[in-house]
């Protein structure tokens, strides 16, 4: 059973991603982005569609209209010379006996406009196609005509643009422009979202060490002011431990004083009951009152990360009990690197193994890689401890009466000073229930600190 990280229960990895300023910012951009090309896409779309449709008709219906009125009209000398005149590049007409043997043109909307325009010239079998050939576009229009009683067939060969030898060229710079836009949209997302990540990065930071150096300014005026106010809370945040810390170690010091005061009065007691329970009670004292200097002292320290060999760590602490008669398992890898605090980290893991030792009999320390983390546990076969004081056995100098007295050992700070070890590191500590009875503590250490 692997306890779930409460970051990843409130947020999961996908809304996490989704969540980031660097995703909201690209986000918004490309949708600016992709709104104004859509915009455009729509009015070129347009101009090549309806719009081209109705220029492309109305250029072409009234010329068409004009050369059939004016070919009726004219005298049979005159037709052969009318249709000399007109003819031109763009606009070619010819005189055929047959109208063109063409497929069925499929209607599309130049079509639809032609037909709408020429049906001024009656009820006529038109003939409208469209062309696209490798240097031009254009329409293809028969329709019949009145010539000495024969019919004949007019036809219409007009080329409305020429083929732009470029349009795949400048369909493919439009695209190399929409990618480099988007790659310097999202450059710009990730230099506008990096000091908020640096921040968030430091807050972690200090939520692991309250000894981490400030964060340096920098980034927008938002986040250079709140930069500022993260220092500073710091700072006051480390003043007020060093000097919770340093009130401990000070009074703990006083105290051992007076008890050795009242230690050399107790030998003048007469009565030898009294005298013996009141040594013991001293002596109680006087080993809270080092444990208390302990503990301080280990606060105030600081030691240096340095790379660690985990597994080898785990193991020398399970070979030194071994050798002192004490049923103690180790099972994992032969080798893990660690960037930790070697010396913190061998006491923590110690406390919880003699707490095993002592309470269950035996311990089993396991060692595995479970996605980002080192996940260490130590499991016993004692009684174990009931569920509501899961998080009250962390307090200093707690112990659970009914099975962890003074005299089994302990003044109840080695859950405590494991807690804030291994917390330190940025890892977690929790108690499992052990199938079977027993008691299992799961520590997860994160492999990767941050650039601490």
């Amino acid at each position: 059973m692997t306890p779930v990280n409460e970051e990843q229960q409130e947020h999961p990895r996908s809304s996490m991603w989704l969540g980031g300023l660097q995703t909201r910012i690209l986000l918004i951009v490309v949708a600016a982005v992709l709104i104004v090309q859509g915009i455009q896409v729509g009015f070129y779309v347009y101009d090549r569609t309806l719009g081209r449709a109705a220029i492309v008709a109305e250029s072409i219906a009234p010329k068409v209209i004009s050369v059939v009125a004016l070919y009726e009209a004219a005298s049979q000398t005159d037709r052969r010379a009318l249709l000399r005149a007109v003819d031109t590049r763009f606009f070619e007409v010819s005189l055929r006996s047959n109208p063109p043997n063409l497929p069925l043109q499929v209607l599309d909307l130049v079509t639809v406009e032609l037909r709408e325009q020429l049906a001024v010239l009656g009820n006529r079998p038109l003939g409208i196609w469209t062309f696209d050939s490798p240097l031009r576009r254009g329409t293809l229009i028969s329709l019949p005509v009145a010539d000495t009683g024969v019919p004949r067939w007019l036809v219409f060969r007009i080329s409305v643009e020429p083929r732009d030898p470029n349009e795949t060229a400048r369909v493919g710079a439009w695209i190399v422009v929409t990618l480099v836009v988007l790659a310097l949209v999202l450059w710009a997302a990730q230099y506008t979202a990096r000091p908020l990540a640096r921040f968030a990065e430091a807050a972690d930071r200090f939520g692991r060490d309250v000894g981490a150096p400030p964060l340096p300014e920098g980034g927008s005026r938002e986040v250079r002011r709140a930069t500022r106010a993260f220092n500073r809370m710091q700072q006051r945040l480390r003043r007020y431990v060093d000097d919770r810390t340093m009130m401990l170690a000070a009074v703990s010091h006083d105290l051992r004083t007076v008890l050795t005061r009242l230690q050399l009065r107790a030998e003048f007691i007469d009565d030898p009951e009294q005298q013996a329970k009141t040594t013991a009670d001293l002596d109680e004292m006087q080993a809270m009152i080092e444990s208390s200097l302990t503990f301080a002292h280990d606060e105030t320290v600081e030691e240096l990360r340095t790379n660690v060999d985990l597994a080898a760590l785990l193991q020398s602490l399970c070979d030194s009990r071994i050798d002192a008669g004490q049923a103690v398992t180790y099972a994992g890898p032969d080798r893990l690197p660690f960037e930790g605090r070697p010396v913190a980290l061998r006491r923590g893991v110690a406390n919880l193994i003699d707490n095993a030792v002592r309470y269950g009999g035996e311990a089993e320390v396991s060692l595995a890689v479970e996605g980002s983390e080192a996940v260490v546990t130590v499991a016993d076969r004692g009684p174990g401890i009931p569920e509501e004081l899961f998080e009250r056995v962390f307090a200093p100098f707690y112990r659970i009466e009914s099975s962890r007295s003074r005299e089994t050992g302990g003044m109840g700070l080695g859950l405590s000073t494991a807690r804030t070890i291994i917390r330190s590191h940025g890892g977690d500590i929790r108690f499992l229930h052990r199938t079977g009875g027993g008691l299992v503590v799961w520590v997860g250490l994160p492999m990767h600190t941050d650039g601490q």
